[in-house]
């Protein structure tokens, strides 16, 4: 009994860790991507902002992936982006 035990203990663990890092790899896809969308070169920026705002279904898909709701999340970035052209770029304070 205890052998079955284990087993199922191990088969469990393994499973949830194949789980755990799929969705670290998935969320590693969108890290990238928003990086991308707000530091990258001019064609990573337009890649990006491709990915995130307009390819519904390859962004619905690594969301999921990564167990994210895929509407929610682009909604925050819409935020994000908005914020960042209002506010502009970072300014350093004034030498006294």
């Amino acid at each position: 009994m205890g052998t079955n035990a284990q087993g199922q203990t191990e088969s469990y663990n393994a499973v949830t860790e194949e789980f755990i890092s799929e969705r670290r790899l998935w969320t590693a896809v969108i890290v990238n991507a928003v990086e991308d969308w707000r530091t990258g070169s001019l064609r990573a920026r337009r890649e990006a902002q491709h990915f995130l705002f307009n390819n519904d279904t390859d962004f619905e898909l690594v969301c999921s992936a990564a167990g994210l709701d895929w509407q929610d999340f682009r909604a925050r970035l819409l935020r994000i982006g908005r914020k960042v052209e209002m506010e502009g770029p970072f300014r350093l304070p004034l030498a006294a």
